[in-house]
C-alpha cells in the first residue's frame, strides 16, 4: 500500500511541475508580445523627472538620427537638433513660462508632446 501512495505522490509532483512550467512559459510569451507591441506603437518614451523644469525621454535605437524641435506657443522654433543618443533631457529652466511642443520626427513619422512651464 505504501508503494502505491509513493507512485501517486510522484505523479502529483510531476503534474504540479508541468503546470508550473506551462504557466511560466505563458507569462513569458505574453510579456514578450506586450513589450514588442508597445515598442512598435511609440518609438519615443517619456520618462519621469525629479526636476520640474526637465523633459526627459528615450527613443528606440531605430530612431537615432531623428530630428528634435522645441516649438513655442506662437510657433517659433526655439531649438532644433539631431538625436545622436537614445536618452534626451530638455532643460526648460531658462525659457519663459508658457506652452511648448516637443516634436521628434524621423522620415514621415512624427511624435509630438506638450510641455507647460509655469
Amino acid at each position: 500500500m505504501a508503494f502505491v501512495c509513493t507512485v501517486s505522490l510522484e505523479k502529483y509532483n510531476d503534474m504540479k511541475l508541468t503546470i508550473a512550467l506551462a504557466f511560466t512559459l505563458s507569462l513569458f510569451t505574453t510579456s514578450v508580445v506586450v513589450l514588442a507591441s508597445s515598442s512598435e506603437v511609440s518609438p519615443v518614451h517619456v520618462l519621469p523627472s525629479k526636476e520640474k523644469n526637465l523633459f526627459v525621454f528615450n527613443i528606440n535605437k531605430s530612431w537615432r538620427g531623428a530630428e528634435l524641435e522645441v516649438i513655442a506657443a506662437k510657433g517659433e522654433c526655439i531649438s532644433r537638433q539631431k538625436l545622436t543618443r537614445r536618452k534626451m533631457i530638455i532643460d526648460f529652466c531658462k525659457v519663459k513660462a508658457g506652452q511648448y511642443t516637443i516634436k521628434v520626427s524621423k522620415g514621415n513619422q512624427v511624435q509630438e508632446f506638450q510641455y507647460a512651464k509655469n
